[in-house]
């Protein structure tokens, strides 16, 4: 079995043979980074996802019924989006592969990220409001407003592709 060191020593001499590993582990660090921010920012949808549901039940509850397919339909889109944040790209395919992205790509991308991270608590203070709302007000106001801030936040992580594909 090898040592820590032993493995060090191994990627000292094999970063001296095969120029630019150095830059690939900074790189792997960013990755690596961007996957948990990922994670988190998926995590704390999913989180408004529950709590749209938990709403639901409430109401069916009450058996205030109107709301309940747009909050459904809502709650899936809320998942499918924590599903694109978990598994986007990291923006880097391996020591070996074809297609590599460089570091300011990456720092872009772990900008980006980063920035979604507003997108998210907006929404989460729009289910906010929605825990609020009382049983009447469920008649009458509309959700179109709720569904504008999941928009917002869809377009933003289609936005995050363009990071790839821009030069």
């Amino acid at each position: 079995m090898l040592t820590k060191e032993k493995v060090a020593a191994i990627f000292k001499s094999v970063a001296r043979i095969f120029p630019g590993i150095p830059s690939y582990q900074e790189r792997e660090g960013l990755r690596t980074q961007d996957k948990i921010i990922r994670q988190q920012l998926a995590a704390r949808i999913d989180e408004q996802a529950n709590f749209l549901q938990e709403i639901q039940s409430k109401l069916t509850n009450k058996r205030i019924l109107q709301p309940l397919a747009h909050l459904d339909r809502q709650a899936r889109e809320m998942m499918r989006l924590a599903d694109t944040i978990r598994f986007a790209s990291y923006g880097y395919a391996g020591l070996f592969a074809g297609v590599k992205v460089d570091e300011q790509k990456l720092a872009q991308l772990y900008d980006y990220d980063l920035s979604l991270h507003r997108e998210i608590e907006e929404l989460a203070v729009a289910v906010g409001n929605l825990q609020q709302r009382q049983d009447n007000e469920w008649k009458t106001d509309s959700l179109d407003d709720f569904q504008q801030v999941i928009n917002r936040l869809e377009e933003r992580l289609e936005k995050r592709k363009s990071i790839f594909t821009q030069n």
